[in-house]
C-alpha cells in the first residue's frame, strides 16, 4: 500500500451504523493523536512498515446473560509481536459500548489491553456490539472485535410487551401478557391505570412475587375503530416503579375492509404505472358474500377476486397514468354487498401525484 493510500485510510471518518435487537446503534470513535502524531506516524509507516505486528488473543467477547441495568467490563489485549512500536490510531465501537482505557503505543514484544465498559440500562434483548481497532500495521490495518451478550430486563413482559387485540363488534376480544420477576427481591403489583374504557383489564397471581399475568378484555359494545393506549402498572420494585404496556386495540363490525383508508402516499407521474395496493374485504360468517367495487376517482383501477370459503374478497387497485391528474388525489371506493345489514361500504382514498 502506498503512503497516499495510507493517509486516504486513516483519514476516513469514524462514524459508522450498526443494526441490532431490532434497534439501531450507531458508532462512535474513541482517539487517543493529533495531526502531528498522525504525520509522524506515516512518516514511520513508510520506513518500516512490516515491522510492527498486531495479535489479539481473543477476537470477540461474550458475556453471557445479565439483568439489565448491570455495569459490564471487559479487557481486548493486544500484542505486539513486531520489533517497532505498534500505533493505536483510534477505536470505533457500537454505542453505548466505551473504550474507558487504552495505550497510544505498545513497545516490541509487549502487551497493551483496551479496557470497554456497557452500560444495559435503557437495553433488552440480544445485544451485538461491534469494535474496530485502527492500527499502524500494514497486515493488520485495523482489528474486527466483537462484544456480545443478553439482556434480560429485570421485570420482564412476555411474549412481548404490548397488547395487540382484535374483535368484531358485539364479540369483543381478548388477550394476555405475562409479567416475570427476574429481581432478587419479591414483586408486588400495586395498582393497574388505563385512561380509556375501550377495554378491561384484570390481574392473575401465577407464582406470588415472581409472576403474574395481565388480561384485556376489549369490550364488544365499545367505540369501533383502532385506538393506541398505554396502561401503567406500578410495582414495589426500585428499578422499575412503573411498568408501561402498550395496548393497540381494533374493534370492527361483521362486515369491513382492511385497511380501512387507502393512502396511496406521493407518487412521481412517472412511477403511476407500476403502483399496486390491496385491500380485503371481510364477512365475518360469510358463505356466499357478493360485492362489486366501483370510485368517483378518475385513473383508479379496481379489480377483485372471492376467496375460496366465500367470506371475502381481495381487491387489487392501480392507477392508469395517463388519465390520472397531477396533484392531490382525494376520494374514496365504494363497496356494495349482498348482506342486508351493510349494504353499502365507502373506503376513503388519498394521495398525491407529484411532477416527474
Amino acid at each position: 500500500m502506498t503512503l497516499r493510500a495510507i493517509r486516504a485510510f486513516l483519514l476516513l471518518p469514524a462514524s459508522f451504523l450498526i443494526v441490532s435487537c431490532g434497534s439501531t446503534y450507531p458508532w462512535v470513535s474513541a482517539t487517543s493523536h493529533d495531526s502531528a502524531t498522525d504525520a509522524e506516524n506515516l512518516a514511520s509507516l513508510g520506513k518500516n512498515p512490516e515491522k510492527a505486528k498486531a495479535f489479539f488473543p481473543e477476537a470477540g467477547f461474550e458475556f453471557g446473560q445479565v439483568l439489565s441495568g448491570t455495569l459490564v467490563e471487559h479487557d481486548f489485549i493486544v500484542r505486539n509481536t513486531g520489533f517497532s512500536p505498534l500505533l493505536i490510531e483510534r477505536v470505533s465501537m457500537t454505542t453505548p459500548l466505551l473504550a474507558t482505557r487504552m495505550p497510544r503505543e505498545i513497545g516490541p514484544g509487549a502487551e497493551g489491553r483496551i479496557h470497554f465498559k456497557l452500560d444495559t440500562t435503557n437495553l433488552a434483548g440480544q445485544f451485538e456490539g461491534a469494535i474496530v481497532v485502527f492500527l499502524n500495521n500494514t497486515a493488520l490495518l485495523q482489528a474486527n472485535l466483537t462484544f456480545t451478550g443478553h439482556i434480560t430486563p429485570s421485570i420482564e413482559l412476555s411474549p412481548m410487551p404490548s397488547f395487540f387485540v382484535a374483535g368484531q363488534k358485539g364479540r369483543g376480544g381478548r388477550a394476555a401478557i405475562e409479567i416475570v420477576n427476574h429481581e432478587s427481591e419479591p414483586l408486588q403489583i400495586e395498582k393497574i391505570e388505563h385512561r380509556t374504557d375501550r377495554f378491561t383489564t384484570q390481574l392473575e397471581t401465577l407464582k406470588q412475587g415472581q409472576q403474574y399475568r395481565l388480561n384485556l378484555s376489549l369490550r364488544p359494545d365499545g367505540p369501533l375503530g383502532r385506538s393506541a393506549d398505554t396502561i401503567l402498572v406500578s410495582t414495589s420494585s426500585k428499578r422499575v416503579p412503573v411498568l408501561k404496556v402498550g395496548a393497540n386495540t381494533y374493534l370492527y363490525e361483521r362486515v369491513h375492509t382492511f385497511p380501512e383508508l387507502v393512502a396511496l402516499g406521493t407518487l412521481r407521474a412517472t412511477d403511476v404505472g407500476g403502483t399496486g395496493l390491496t385491500l380485503m374485504i371481510y364477512q365475518e360468517g360469510g358463505k356466499d358474500f357478493q360485492l362489486k367495487l366501483s370510485t368517483d376517482i378518475p385513473g383508479l383501477n379496481l379489480k377483485w377476486v372471492r376467496g375460496p370459503k366465500g367470506d371475502r374478497y381481495q381487491a387489487k387497485i392501480t392507477l392508469i397514468a395517463w388519465k390520472i391528474p397531477l396533484g392531490p388525489i382525494k376520494g374514496s371506493i365504494f363497496v356494495d354487498t349482498n348482506d342486508p345489514q351493510f349494504p353499502r361500504l365507502i373506503v376513503p382514498v388519498q394521495g398525491q401525484i407529484a411532477q416527474p
